[in-house]
C-alpha cells in the first residue's frame, strides 16, 4: 500500500507536465518527419491575417529544432522541482488552452515588426507564476521570492541583447532572436490564471468551513 501511495502521489505531482512534455515531443517528432508542419502550425502575423486562427494556439506548441524543445522541456522540468502543490486537470488543460490564444493576440498588438513565432517560453513563464501563486499558501516565502526573481528577469533581459560584449547565448542556440514580449505577456496571463485559482479556492473553502 505505501508503494502504491507513493506512486499516485507522483503520477498526480507530474503526469500534467509529462503530458505537455510528451505533446512537444511528438509535435517536434512530426516536424523532424514532415518538415512544412511547421509552417502551418507557427504563429505568422499574414497568415493570422488571413483568417488562420489556430495559429493562435498552434504557434507556442512548435519549436524552431531540437535544441529549442529540450531548452522549453527543461523548462518544465524545472517547473516540477520547484512547486509541490500541483494543478487540477482542468486547470492545466484550460491554461494551455487559453493561454496560447491570450499571448498570440497580445503579440499581435504589441510587436507590430513581428512577422512570425515559434516556441513554448511564453507558456512556461506564464505556468511558472500561475504554479508560485498555487503554491503561496503552502509556502508565501519561496513564492514571494521566485516571482521575485522572475520580475527582475522580465524586466532586465530585453536590454540584454542592447549590452555590448555580452552574448545572448539563447539565441544563439536556438539560433534566432528570443522574444521578450511572449514572456512578459506569458507572466501576465499566469499572473491573471493565478489570481482566479487563489480566488476560487478561497470561496470553496468559506463555502466549507463556517
Amino acid at each position: 500500500m505505501p508503494n502504491n501511495t507513493h506512486l499516485q502521489n507522483f503520477l498526480r505531482a507530474w503526469m500534467p507536465l509529462m503530458v505537455v512534455a510528451t505533446a512537444l515531443v511528438i509535435l517536434e517528432l512530426i516536424i523532424r518527419v514532415h518538415p512544412p508542419a511547421a509552417e502551418l502550425l507557427q504563429w505568422t502575423r499574414y497568415e493570422l491575417g488571413q483568417g488562420q486562427w489556430w495559429r493562435l494556439l498552434t504557434g507556442h506548441w512548435v519549436h524552431l529544432g531540437p535544441t529549442h524543445l529540450v531548452l522549453n522541456l527543461a523548462g518544465l522540468l524545472l517547473l516540477g522541482l520547484l512547486f509541490d502543490t500541483r494543478l487540477p486537470p482542468a486547470w492545466w488543460t484550460g491554461y494551455l488552452l487559453g493561454a496560447p490564444v491570450a499571448i498570440s493576440t497580445g503579440l499581435l498588438w504589441a510587436t507590430p515588426e513581428l512577422d512570425w513565432y515559434q516556441g513554448f517560453s511564453g507558456c512556461l513563464h506564464g505556468l511558472f507564476v500561475l504554479l508560485a501563486l498555487a503554491n503561496a499558501r503552502s509556502s508565501p516565502r519561496w513564492s514571494a521570492l521566485l516571482l521575485g526573481l522572475l520580475t527582475v528577469k522580465l524586466i532586465l533581459e530585453p536590454f540584454s541583447a542592447d549590452v555590448p560584449g555580452l552574448p545572448n547565448n539563447t539565441a544563439d542556440m536556438i539560433g534566432a532572436p528570443i522574444i521578450f514580449q511572449a514572456h512578459s505577456l506569458g507572466a501576465l496571463t499566469g499572473l491573471a490564471a493565478g489570481l482566479v485559482f487563489l480566488f476560487s479556492n478561497r470561496r470553496v473553502k468559506l463555502k466549507i468551513e463556517p
